[in-house]
């Protein structure tokens, strides 16, 4: 496709501009999606920081709160006066102040008998045993807490929900409950433990503690328009206290409800709570991706009991990414559009002037006598148009000089074509002509040592059979009455020697047809078919095959009996030889008509055997010519040279691994025919005019 110089123009000015807008469109896209994304990334970090500082001062306050309890004037002097009613008052007192979930007051005597009944109390006892404070989280199982207080055990469970891109749900409910537990010992003024302070606040449900967090590091202002910052704590994989929407929205609009008992995506799962790595990253968050930046939370033993997480949902920041990204686009694209005006504005000032070449250019192009003439400017393109001009002067003189040449040259051309082609059409009649020659020549040198091998095999093989015939006349004039019952047979071994005689004479008529004459009468080839039959039988059961018959032809032919049943035995054998059982071979004989005119008689034979592929077929009449390892290549050369010795044709249709029809045509009348010497008359006749155009064109 041609493209204009106006557009090279263009091009060449506005790829370096469109070069550099892509390259700055690239390069804010990426730092666009690098840089933001990693400040994203520092802010869920930081806010993740806070809310694990927020937990870590609310551990140190229950922790700060029970000391001074335990160092209080009137608890110790309700110890040493034993005062139990004091002591219940001062404990509910500091459960209301405090809003922890449980407190208690545990004596040392019977430390031992507790501490097997609860295993959470169990793996700290020692250290406070010992005279040292203990905070932080721990998991309470449902058993053990109604033996500290029966009323937290509904507020523990928390139904399990299906989440997607999370691990299954095992189980129905989670029973445990996480707690910031508190153990302050308590010491006489000989500084022995005489009782422990054990208190603890449940995190399940614990909204205020999530809701917290998240007004705290998610203020407004702080995120988009659309943003949702949320704040979960997870035991082990389970949501026990969050903010997070079950549906998609803001929690405190249209009446949301809080995502407890989902579970935590299994990418988080795995890396979080298995590796016990850090995450931030974004990641699903029960119906939608979110900012995110998870840590696990381990208990007073170090074990990893959970995850603590805050977030905040990617959208909003991901429309105000693709806005920017659009808003540059568009400012990009109307800079370039401009420029491209502009340019195309310069450019077609400057190629004015090719334009007017051009326009001479297509003129002398289309046969019209044009010149560019004066250019108002004198600059090169000017000395380029009077140069053209001069050019174009040139060319037609030369065209018109290249034309009187041409003229004569082709009709030089014509003639020497003309008498190129006739001696061409000569020359592929002879190349034809010796080719069929060389054919029977070839053919002759083999027939005359056929002729002579089956001269010598007809003398042996008629001795014998003479024998026979006599030995068979003599039997049945011994036997008399008694030969009746083999009669049939006798009959038939009397006509296989006269077969065998008939087959010698063939072959040799074959070897020597001008020597050897059969006598021709009418015959009806349905009856030649029908005693054929008798022929081929043995062979054609010992293959499982079916010899069907429809002899539909009603006049009369004139051939030789013997020779007409060596073909239909010749066809049919060769049939079965394609065929594998069981199965049919078809014989069909009918009126042969051309032109509406009664020529003769149509036979078809038909197998559904292997077939006959493309390379062997134009062969199978040739002489000797043979596809099996016992066939001597003479039974269709055979067929064919007494069927066109009649003056009748044979053909084949075959399709490979489908079939093989073979039909004869047999004209009423036989019209005895020598192909060899007609096509050697042909072959002197040619070289003779050849001989006399030579002389011709040498005397010329």
């Amino acid at each position: 496709m041609r493209t204009s110089i106006r557009l090279k123009i263009l091009g060449l000015t506005l790829t370096p501009v469109v070069l550099i807008l892509v390259t700055l469109i690239g390069m804010t896209t990426y730092w666009a999606s690098t840089y933001s994304a990693d400040q994203l990334y520092r802010k869920v970090q930081a806010d993740l920081s806070v809310a694990q500082g927020i937990l870590n001062i609310l551990e140190e306050k229950d922790l700060s709160t029970l000391n001074q309890l335990s160092q209080s004037r009137r608890l110790k002097e309700s110890l040493k006066n034993s005062d139990s009613m004091r002591i219940a008052q001062q404990l509910y007192d500091y459960k209301n102040l405090h809003k922890v979930d449980f407190i208690r007051l545990l004596p040392v005597e019977g430390m031992g008998d507790r501490l097997l009944k609860e295993n959470s109390l169990a793996k700290i006892a020692a250290e406070v045993m010992q005279g040292q404070a203990q905070v932080g989280l721990q998991l309470i199982d449902q058993d053990e807490i109604a033996m500290i207080e029966p009323d937290l055990i509904p507020t523990m469970q928390i139904k399990l929900q299906v989440t997607p891109r999370a691990l299954p749900v095992r189980k129905s409910h989670e029973t445990r409950g996480m707690f910031i537990r508190a153990l302050q010992p308590v010491v006489n003024l000989q500084g022995e433990v005489i009782a422990v302070l054990d208190t603890g606040r449940l995190l399940n449900r614990n909204n205020d503690f999530v809701d917290q967090i998240r007004d705290l590091v998610y203020r407004p202002g702080t995120l988009p328009a659309g943003g949702i910052g949320t704040v979960t704590l997870f035991l082990d994989d389970v949501r026990i206290s969050t903010n997070v929407p079950q549906e998609p929205g803001i929690l405190e609009q249209g009446g949301l409800t809080r995502a407890l008992g989902t579970k935590v995506s299994y990418d988080v799962h795995r890396k979080v709570l298995i590796k016990g790595e850090g995450w931030v990253d974004r990641a699903f968050v029960v119906n939608d991706w979110y900012i995110s930046a998870y840590k696990p939370i381990e208990d007073l033993s170090g074990k990893r009991i959970g995850m603590l997480y805050t977030g905040f949902l990617e959208q909003p920041y991901t429309s105000i990414y693709h806005q920017n990204l659009i808003e540059l686009i568009g400012s990009i694209a109307v800079v370039t559009f401009i420029s491209s005006i502009l340019v195309l504005r310069s450019a077609g000032l400057v190629i004015q002037p090719v334009r007017r070449i051009h326009s001479v250019v297509k003129a002398v192009k289309a046969g019209q006598r044009k010149r560019i003439g004066m250019m108002e400017n004198h600059d090169e393109l000017s000395e380029l148009a009077e140069q053209f001009d001069t050019m174009l002067d040139l060319l037609e003189e030369r065209n018109r000089q290249i034309q009187q040449a041409a003229e004569f040259l082709e009709q030089k051309v014509q003639e020497r074509t003309q008498s190129l082609q006739d001696k061409t059409r000569e020359l592929e009649e002879h190349i034809r002509l010796l080719q069929a020659t060389r054919a029977q020549l070839v053919t002759k040198e083999k027939l005359a040592a056929l002729g002579e091998l089956t001269a010598g095999i007809a003398h042996e093989i008629n001795n014998p059979a003479a024998v026979i015939l006599g030995n068979m006349d003599l039997l049945q004039a011994m036997l008399g009455d008694d030969a009746k019952p083999v009669e049939e047979e006798i009959e038939l071994i009397i006509q296989q020697v006269y077969r065998i005689r008939a087959l010698i004479n063939n072959l040799l008529q074959y070897s020597r047809p001008g020597e050897y004459t059969q006598s021709m009468a009418p015959l009806d080839i349905n009856q030649v078919a029908q005693d054929m039959q008798v022929l081929v039988r043995h062979t054609l059961e010992k293959k499982a095959l079916h010899l069907e018959l429809t002899l539909n032809a009603k006049t009369l032919i004139e051939g030789n009996t013997q020779q007409l049943q060596q073909v239909l035995v010749n066809l049919v054998m060769n049939a079965a030889n394609a065929s594998t059982g069981p199965g049919h071979i078809w014989l069909r004989t009918s009126n042969w008509y051309e032109a509406g005119q009664l020529r003769g008689v149509l036979i078809e034979v038909e197998d559904k055997g292997n077939g006959i592929d493309a390379d062997t077929l134009p062969h199978i009449f040739d002489p000797f010519f043979t596809t099996r390892d016992n066939g001597t290549g003479l039974g269709l050369s055979v067929c064919y040279g007494i069927i066109r010795r009649y003056g009748g044709d044979i053909q084949v249709v075959s399709t490979l691994g489908k079939g093989t029809t073979f039909t004869v045509y047999l004209l009423s009348e036989a019209k005895f025919t020598n192909s060899d010497q007609s096509t050697t008359e042909q072959l002197l006749a040619s070289l003779s005019e050849v001989q006399r155009s030579q002389q011709k064109t040498n005397n010329g």
